[in-house]
């Protein structure tokens, strides 16, 4: 089947759960049928399928169908815990929607069509950075995004259509493809907010809601990156002259992100500005990925995309979960949390492991593949095991869970869970064996009435253990990810073709590994674009 149907069903609850979005409930409960049913159309995405709609093709991959796949799994779990810690309003709907906006652009064939589904999915950020009603930061904030998604994807769209012309009239002037490189490259960056382009990002995680940080800091801006990587992989590439210049400065981008993303998060007080200056490092190992011209990158790039939306969202949603039942944000304010939530102490050791990982794991080996094709050896070890320095990230916060209970944790939640009624007491007075039977069944159907009368009430009181619970399934799904399960290497792998004639895809093995001598490209006679990585392999023409 198509991604067609998860599209459709995406479109359908993200819209009712916005439009129903004063009555939090049935906007929560839209959200989350929809993102279920999403997830079960996801693992029925076949990689050879395609659909053409008028002049655009929609294509499937094994990647696509895992991006979707993960995506609704993870987007469900935020809204469990955004139910369950703080509720914020406009956050179930626009997850969906964005989801399946990234959805969308992967499966777009045409990387100048793919860059504006990206782009328009970016936008709908702004419901939830500047919704109807908020105060002035917040809307300040929003218009500050607006720009930075806009910029980014006036950017990527200049560049790509720049290339897109007969390369006859390019010709005179090869400076004209280098130029239109490094703005695709910078246009990743803006909209990733990686360091030195960060201002926007830092003040997003100002006012945002912080289960919306996964979607407008990674999953959003991954899906844009995926479409550079294949643009650049086809329309760059390939082609018979130098770019050292350019690539040099993307690199440079890449590792002094990677590095003083990791310092800022390291000095930060407010945990959710640590969540997005973590994003912000590892999207310098996507910026890499973009200098990186040999066939190995398409690979460990797409390995890393999918280990970096799993594992930044779990940790967004673990802030999430800890202001909820403390009230802060703040670390010098949640001292002695680990003690009152031993339960997201756990979680957080889970995704400290997942996120620095050792050599050997597939993370770990995705980041030093990058890194060495981007950058000299001796340079690219040291960024390769720069994350081992976010474990002092880590270690600062669990080492404040263990002081002394402050005043904010101690008049917080507890994940100690309890029951809203006392038990009731239904003493047997039956004579006979029959009689003491129907006593037995009549006093288990009044219990089960008992229960299914308390789980509202239930709900309402554990919401800490609740929270935690989802934030314990995300810290396992983003290791499972960090160390290539679910078919994670196998996915990136994969190389679909399309063909230009018709509708049906042919899956092929990925590039090769060898690569070949690059020849000038010709321009396409379609106004689609086909991809196809250097190596000799085949290569998608989807960006998914």
């Amino acid at each position: 089947m198509s991604v067609l149907l998860f599209l459709v069903i995406a479109g359908l609850s993200g819209t009712a759960s916005l439009l129903v979005r004063t009555r939090r409930r049935w906007s929560t409960a839209f959200a989350i049928t929809g993102l279920a049913l999403m997830a079960a159309a996801a693992t029925t995405i076949e990689p050879a399928a395609a659909i053409r709609i008028g002049g655009t093709m929609l294509a499937s991959s094994d990647w696509l169908r895992l991006y979707a796949l993960l995506g609704s799994i993870v987007g469900l779990l935020l809204v469990a815990v955004d139910a369950s810690a703080l509720h914020e309003p406009d956050v179930p709907g626009t997850l969906v929607l964005g989801i399946a906006a990234a959805v969308l652009a992967l499966a777009l064939a045409d990387p100048g069509i793919a860059v504006i589904a990206a782009t328009a999915g970016g936008l709908a950020g702004i419901l939830v950075a500047a919704p109807v009603g908020a105060a002035a930061r917040a809307a300040f904030v929003g218009v500050r995004e607006l720009r930075a998604v806009a910029i980014a994807g006036a950017l990527a769209i200049i560049a790509a259509a720049w290339l897109a012309r007969p390369l006859d009239d390019l010709m005179a002037v090869p400076a004209a493809f280098g130029l239109a490189y490094l703005t695709f490259a910078i246009a990743v960056a803006i909209r990733f907010g990686a360091i030195p382009f960060h201002l926007w990002a830092a003040r997003l995680a100002d006012s945002a809601p912080g289960v919306a940080l996964p979607l407008l800091m990674a999953w959003g801006p991954a899906a844009f990156a995926a479409v550079a990587l294949v643009w650049i992989d086809r329309s760059v590439a390939p082609l018979a002259l130098s770019f050292g210049n350019e690539r040099s400065v993307i690199a440079a981008i890449g590792a002094i992100g990677v590095v003083l993303g990791i310092l800022a998060a390291w000095i930060q007080d407010d945990l959710e500005h640590v969540v997005g200056y973590t994003i912000a490092a590892d999207a310098g190992f996507v910026v890499l990925a973009l200098a990186g011209f040999d066939p190995g990158v398409w690979e460990p790039s797409r390995i890393w995309l999918l280990v970096f939306v799993v594992g930044r969202s779990a940790f967004a949603a673990w802030v999430v979960a800890i202001h909820g039942g403390f009230g802060t944000r703040r670390l010098p304010e949640l001292a002695g949390w680990a003690r009152r939530a031993p339960g997201l102490a756990l979680a957080l050791i889970v995704i400290a492991v997942a996120a620095v990982g050792w050599p050997g794991l597939v993370a770990w080996q995705a980041r030093s593949a990058l890194a060495h094709l981007a950058l000299p050896d001796v340079l690219a070890t040291l960024v390769s095991a720069a994350p081992v320095a976010s474990t002092a990230i880590y270690g600062r916060i669990l080492w404040v869970g263990l002081h002394r209970t402050g005043a904010a944790v101690r008049d917080g939640r507890s994940e100690h869970p309890g029951w809203p009624t006392p038990r009731p007491r239904r003493p047997m007075v039956g004579v006979s064996g029959v009689e003491r039977l129907l006593e037995r069944l009549s006093h288990g159907f009044a219990a089960i009435l008992d229960i299914l009368w308390a789980l509202p009430a239930a709900a309402r009181l554990n919401r800490a253990p609740l929270a935690s619970l989802a934030v314990l399934a995300l810290a396992g799904l983003s290791f499972a990810v960090s160390g290539g399960g679910l078919g994670v290497p196998q996915a990136a792998r994969a190389a679909p073709v399309i063909p230009e004639t018709g509708p049906a895809v042919v899956p092929t093995p990925g590039p090769s590994s060898t690569p070949v001598p690059s020849s000038p490209a010709t321009p396409a006679p379609t106004p689609g674009i086909t991809f196809q990585p250097i190596g000799g392999g085949s290569s998608p023409e989807a960006s998914g």
